[in-house]
């Protein structure tokens, strides 16, 4: 127990003539209301335990009930809401799953009965079905929640920095999301799942804490922490969900979408997976009909005997990794290229923004018409999904060989393969290299369209695709292997085991794909292969392209402070001098009221402001909220419609704690709508100031969890001055004028004395690691006390916009040019004095952004932060 609960006092030992001392003389510590005093438990050698038992100040009934609290607070808070969260995820991907199996089984029935009438009737089925059902799935996207669009990740990642997002884990956009994802994937839509999972997890994450959160009597689920865990959870989730792979689910919904995780939350995770993987067991077992219940589940079972290459072929695995880290760069390249294309191509551009759904559609009637079995698709394996394709890719045998040995494929495998019967490996080799160019461009087109979508399954089959190909041209070549018949021959399933997982590693910048490689195949023989091809393939692309969701991130202009790339010594080499803003905006206590409001009036998108001694020493003092200072004129002017705008602010500060600002944090989902009045009126300026709202902006919170009442009581006196609605305001205009030139008046306690501050020769490495791993959205700069800069989250992403290609350049120095109406008022009042009212004023936006402001500059297509 924390030694602050504790009461040491001194303890007569019963059958002992002589007394015991004190183990600590005079000391003594408050105890929590509600909380038990306990003495100290600790007794002599030859004391006996029921002695240290009855020297406790708990009787056998408290005892008992605080050990059942804690065990229900076990239970419910460790283990049933991670179990609950796996099932739930299960049963919403079986059902998501089947509904796309049975509509892709109508699709094929639909297209051998037209088949059998005319060729001309199987197209016109084949590109109709394809594109209405896509479009349905747009269209019920976007009348139901647009978050539903795309894969999810991307935009959890940004949740998981910090940012919250509207609506994107909301139960409409669930919603949504299934029945977009069975509509786009049941027509054929050529795209992957899991990303929507992964949203899926998230989301039914979100929903249970939110569900938890409404027990009152359980205050711990009120924590910001606790959301956080749980999001990690569901991300863990929907990837085992995916490929059935609960330890790799754990280790890719870390990688995908956490710069930092905490191992204390790992066995959480695994036992959430766990749970799912016996759900998805289970229904395969007793639920689901045979014909289906091998089909919901990716998992890809290898038959490779255990010597299943040669050391000598480590060498061609590393060169396969290299085309594979090349290959994915270039994918992602023409990905961001197409979602260029339909924001800046100009007849693009506006069929684009009138009408998504439509040109959606007429996208997929091109890819139908370039996968039309009995056309085109000959040439690429149009017929075969891509589960299909990659139980024929990963199978243990070699397509050019059949009917040769018995190393050969049967010819049901060959026929699939191939344009006509006669099983040429050269016509065999064509088409698989067709069906890595035709996938590799719809894909990379296909995922930025007004669908659901993910990238996973897509890359991990064309990963396969590459190596595969690799591998029947080596067998080609070396038919009795590379030394002869004595040794192991080539296994072309090898190479695409080993071309899927360094494929989409590099893509996606994770290395845990060897471990879901292994729990998919359910083999470890080819565990070295993987890892080699897997970290050269990673390691080349991570140095020429962002991963694909930091791309797309930067498509969508969200937020978010992306990942270094690797060998980059300008970000070693740039310090943050160079990337500061030097023309602040600060406060003093000697300023007056007018030049406060004056401030507060031209920089309305400012959280907080550093406070100085003056402008010549301009020594920090530490920061204070706009918040208060708000409530400071309100208190001492009344309502004012300038300086006081009536504006709903959901800065995740106002809900979860946060040091001195500069700690970006989620807003609560509960805390969007205020539940009391208390609440509502701390939304706005004129409304009450209470300590949740102060603390929120620059003090320590006093979180449900660490409720201490002694600690809210330093409060009291500093919020009852504020909110005492008897005080006389100015009346009259000459009152007005006599509070606005007098000195302002700040509480000691409205001061945060310790925002976060860096020295002028920090790195620009070690910026980026302290804002990410600690949250930051700004920092002061000092030098021997003296403020001389702030650095926010703006600055940084401008500084490594173009850190791939051009290295960190810092960004150009931006003024705010205020109009003359404003610097008349502003001019002798500024805490610059009169001398530099005629300079513009620069400023930096170093708070937590708004829900508002990221939803509204998304819709515009603006970035937020350029």
């Amino acid at each position: 127990m924390d030694p602050s609960s504790l009461r040491l006092q001194s303890t007569e030992n019963e059958g002992q003539g002589d007394a015991e001392q004190p183990l600590m003389n005079g000391f003594r510590s408050h105890v929590d209301e509600g909380e038990e005093a306990e003495s100290d438990s600790e007794g002599e050698p030859g004391d006996s335990p029921a002695s240290g038992w009855r020297r406790r100040h708990e009787t056998w009934m408290q005892f008992y009930n605080r050990f059942r609290t804690n065990l229900i607070h076990f239970f419910v808070e460790d283990w049933f809401l991670s179990g609950l969260l796996g099932v739930l995820t299960a049963i919403i991907s079986i059902t998501t799953d089947l509904g796309i199996e049975y509509l892709l089984h109508a699709k094929r029935s639909l297209y051998e009965r037209m088949l059998l009438q005319g060729e001309l009737q199987a197209f016109s089925i084949w590109v109709l079905y394809f594109s209405v059902f896509t479009g349905l799935a747009g269209l019920f996207c976007h009348m139901i929640s647009k978050q539903a669009i795309g894969s999810g990740i991307p935009e959890l990642k940004v949740i998981m920095s910090g940012i919250e997002l509207k609506n994107y884990l909301s139960f409409t956009t669930l919603i949504a999301k299934i029945v977009g994802v069975i509509f786009s994937q049941g027509g054929g839509y050529p795209v992957g799942k899991e990303g929507p999972f992964v949203h899926m997890g998230a989301i039914v994450a979100n929903l249970l804490n939110k569900a938890s959160h409404a027990w009152k009597h359980n205050a711990f689920f009120s924590t910001e922490g606790r959301r956080m865990e749980m999001l990690s959870t569901g991300c863990a989730v929907g990837i085992a969900c995916t490929f059935s792979a609960p330890a790799g689910g754990v280790l890719y919904g870390i990688e995908s979408t956490s710069k930092y995780f905490a191992i204390k939350n790992y066995w959480r995770c695994f036992f959430a997976t766990t749970c799912s993987a016996l759900i998805f067991r289970f229904a395969m077992a007793f639920i689901l009909p045979q014909h289906i219940a091998g089909t919901i589940v990716a998992y890809y079972q290898t038959s490779f005997p255990n010597a299943v290459f040669l050391i000598v072929e480590l060498p061609l695995f590393a060169l396969l990794g290299v085309i594979c880290g090349l290959t994915a760069a270039l994918f992602i390249w023409l990905h961001r290229q197409f979602s260029l294309s339909l924001k800046h191509t100009p007849g693009i551009k506006t069929f684009w923004a009138k009408n998504p759904i439509v040109y959606t559609m007429l996208m997929c009637a091109i890819g139908a018409v370039v996968t039309f079995p009995e056309g085109l698709g000959k040439y690429c394996a149009g017929k075969l999904t891509f589960r299909e394709a990659l139980v024929d890719l990963l199978s243990n045998c070699t397509f050019t060989q059949v009917n040769q040995t018995n190393l050969g494929c049967s010819p049901e495998i060959v026929s699939h393969w191939t344009r006509d019967a006669q099983f040429d490996p050269f016509n065999i080799l064509i088409t698989i290299g067709g069906f890595i160019i035709v996938y590799f461009v719809m894909v990379s087109k296909f995922t930025s369209l007004y669908v659901p979508s993910g990238i996973f399954i897509p890359a991990f089959t064309t990963g396969a695709a590459m190596g595969r190909l690799m591998g029947e041209l080596l067998a080609l070549a070396f038919p009795e292997g590379l030394r002869g018949p004595d040794y192991p021959p080539i296994y072309p399933g090898l190479y695409a085991v080993v071309g899927a997982a360094a494929f989409t590693g590099a893509m996606t910048h994770s290395l845990s794909l060897a471990v879901i490689v292994c729990e998919a195949t359910g083999q470890l023989c080819g565990l070295l292969p993987v890892l080699i091809a897997l970290m050269v393939a990673n390691a080349i692309c991570a140095f020429l392209r962002p991963s694909i969701y930091e791309s797309i991130i930067q498509l969508k202009n969200l937020p978010y402070l992306a990942e270094l790339p690797p060998s980059r010594i300008t970000v070693h080499s740039l310090k943050v001098e160079k990337i500061m803003v030097t023309d602040m905006v600060f406060i003093t206590k000697k300023m007056t009221y007018a030049e406060l409001r004056n401030i507060l009036i031209t920089t309305p998108k400012l959280r907080s402001y550093p406070l100085v001694t003056d402008k010549y020493a301009m020594t920090l003092l530490g920061q204070v909220s706009r918040h208060y200072l708000a409530h400071l004129l309100l208190r001492k002017l009344g309502p004012d419609s300038q300086a006081l705008p009536r504006r709903r602010s959901f800065v995740a500060s106002e809900v979860f704690s946060a040091i001195g600002g500069t700690l970006r944090r989620n807003a609560s989902m509960q805390a969007m709508t205020p539940r009391n009045e208390e609440q509502r009126h701390s939304w706005h300026p004129d409304g009450p100031l209470t300590d949740r709202g102060l603390s929120g902006a620059h003090l320590l919170a006093h979180s449900p969890l660490h409720h201490n009442p002694h600690e809210r009581e330093r409060f009291a006196p500093f919020l009852a001055a504020h909110n005492e609605p008897q005080e006389r305001r100015a009346s009259t205009t000459a009152d007005r004028a006599i509070i606005l030139a007098s000195t302002i008046d700040l509480d000691d306690v409205a001061i945060d004395p310790a925002p976060f501050q860096l020295v002028k020769g920090t790195s620009l490495y070690k910026v980026h690691t302290l804002f990410s791993l600690l949250a930051l959205n700004h920092a002061y700069v000092t030098e021997n006390g003296r403020l001389i800069g702030v650095v926010a989250l703006k600055e940084l992403r401008e500084t490594l916009a173009h850190i791939y290609t051009r290295g960190a350049i810092p960004p150009r120095k931006q003024t705010l040019q205020v109009s003359s109406a404003r610097k008349s008022s502003v001019a002798g009042n500024s805490v610059r004095g009169a001398d530099d009212s005629s300079e513009p004023m620069t400023t930096t936006t170093t708070t937590t952004t708004t829900n508002e402001d990221i939803n509204q500059h998304q819709q515009n297509g603006h970035s937020l932060w350029d």
